[in-house]
């Protein structure tokens, strides 16, 4: 069966680094950095066996100690996926662009997602600086 797309969203909040300077906090608290959705319409018969490719890419600067960024996608308010994007180490990886794919079956109807970071270790701070992008294809057949 051909594929089609169903529907299509970007968010691109900043092309460039140091185009924004958004503190990470620390675990257990979050910072929504993106967001991004699309709709499954009912009505679309290739709804139903839909994927929902998401991709994000964002840079952050590692400001003191050895920062240990946690991503999060949330869908509609529910945590829907989540990865460690890897430790930035004092005088090695001052700055780290971070990209990820997730993929999903979602429910039919407008579906909103947030790209969520936050630091684990409350020992050292890091701030988003950019790029921050964010896309959302659904994609159906």
């Amino acid at each position: 069966m051909t594929k089609v797309i169903i529907d299509y969203n970007a968010s691109v909040i900043t092309p460039i680094a140091n185009g924004v300077n958004i503190p990470i906090p620390t675990s257990p608290a979050g910072v929504s950095i993106a967001t991004t959705s699309v709709n499954i319409d009912p009505a679309n018969p290739a709804s139903s066996t839909n994927k929902v490719e998401l991709n994000a890419t964002f840079g952050y600067r590692s400001i003191s100690g050895e920062p240990e960024i946690i991503v999060r996608l949330w869908r509609a308010g529910t945590e829907i996926y989540y990865a460690l994007a890897g430790d930035a180490f004092d005088g090695v990886d001052e700055y780290s662009l971070v990209s990820l794919q997730m993929i999903e079956h979602a429910p039919l109807g407008t579906q909103n997602y947030q790209l969520i970071v936050e630091n684990r270790n409350a020992a050292s701070t890091a701030r988003v600086i950019g790029p921050i992008t964010f896309t959302a294809i659904a994609i159906g057949g």
